[in-house]
């Protein structure tokens, strides 16, 4: 299994532009995308070269670029970044309380399981809370829960690029199982567990296609390392394979060995820059389509707009590295304005019942 050096580990962390992703990729030890191609388990061009890194498709599918395109807005792959990362933290809540109690029953919702372990209602409710005491308490709980997650916005000005970096303290993968949950394509294990948000496992990887390259870093919380397992951080880089003589690109990432596991490096290099456990998603280059002047401000209302009534508060910092926004959806904000003016009920305009089919 290929190892990270800690300087290594830190370029990685650090690299905000396509071509400090490009010199962290010169300082490995990377078979050409032209030299190895991933077909099916059973086939590929090439061979395996040990002690280097390939180029596996995501998803192990080297048809995934249509898949992997499907997003039809560049904001909407974030917001399911973010919604993953709030799954991340509901999701770490839970194992931790299986930990201490096996037989506790799991939450029957998503609401059920953030008011069970963050003692959130909807955040929405919050500014219409009454009772000054509780108004005050809850808003104390947003403060600590929204520490479990940020994104990021980075523009570099030289290169003109922007770098778009979702770090949530979630439960965090285990490297030898990253490539077959964060970096697959319609797997999940969330069908079965009715408090997860989303369910198809796809959403998020659209953010590949408006990337130059995109880098995942991934750490399990040590308390939740299963026996037998192997404590420390995954890390991998996916870019898009334009491979000669191939009609349609597609989309692959770094692998260390022919399981499809990425490399890794140990825990106490992970804890020496402060990452003790979760996930972060690093999209580079990210194309949003529009003028760069307008992003910031662009970014912050099309994610309160896409969740609107988000389970768990996060942080956004748009171009501003110590003053981030509270971000807690665009049905809170219309509360709190419905509070200031005066208007105590719901922020929903009510309409008169409307038949329902065509003339019998």
């Amino acid at each position: 299994m290929t190892q990270i050096d800690e300087n290594l580990f830190g370029e990685i962390l650090g690299a905000a532009t396509a071509s400090q992703v490009e010199a962290v990729l010169g300082k490995l030890p990377v078979v050409g995308p032209e030299d190895y191609q991933y077909v099916s388990n059973d086939k590929v061009f090439g061979s395996w070269r040990d002690g280097h890194l390939h180029w596996l498709p995501v998803g192990r599918d080297r048809g995934n670029g249509g898949r992997i395109k499907l997003a039809g807005k560049p904001t909407n792959p974030i917001a399911e970044r973010l919604v993953n990362g709030m799954e991340a933290l509901i999701e770490l809540a839970r194992l931790r309380e299986l930990a201490r109690d096996p037989n506790a029953p799991m939450p029957n919702s998503p609401r059920e399981a953030v008011h069970r372990y963050f003692g959130l209602p909807n955040l929405d409710s919050i500014p219409r809370t009454k009772d000054t005491a509780k108004r005050r308490t809850l808003t104390e709980k947003i403060n600590e829960a929204r520490k479990g997650l940020e994104v990021r916005l980075l523009y570099e000005k030289k290169d003109k690029e922007f770098t778009v970096a979702i770090r949530d303290q979630g439960m965090g993968q285990e490297p030898g199982g990253i490539h077959s949950t964060l970096l697959s394509l319609g797997q999940t294990d969330k069908a079965d567990k009715p408090y997860m948000i989303g369910v198809f496992g796809q959403g998020g990887s659209s953010a590949y296609a408006a990337s130059e390259y995109s880098t995942i870093i991934s750490r399990r919380a040590p308390d939740l390392v299963a026996p037998g397992g192997g404590d420390g951080v995954g890390r991998s880089v996916v870019q898009q394979d334009h491979t000669k003589g191939r009609r349609d690109p597609y989309f692959a990432y770094l692998a260390a060995s022919e399981d499809g596991s990425v490399p890794r490096c140990p825990p106490e290099v992970a804890e020496a820059v402060g990452f003790t456990h979760g996930c972060r998603f690093a999209h580079v280059d990210y194309d949003f389509g529009g003028s760069s002047a307008a992003v910031a401000r662009m970014l912050y209302q099309a994610l309160n707009h896409v969740l609107f009534s988000p389970m768990l508060p996060y942080d956004l910092y748009a171009m501003k590295p110590e003053r981030p926004d509270l971000m807690q959806g665009t049905a809170q904000r219309l509360a709190r304005q419905a509070m200031k003016l005066g208007r105590q009920g719901t922020v929903d305009k009510s309409f008169a019942a409307q038949p329902v089919g065509g003339a019998a």
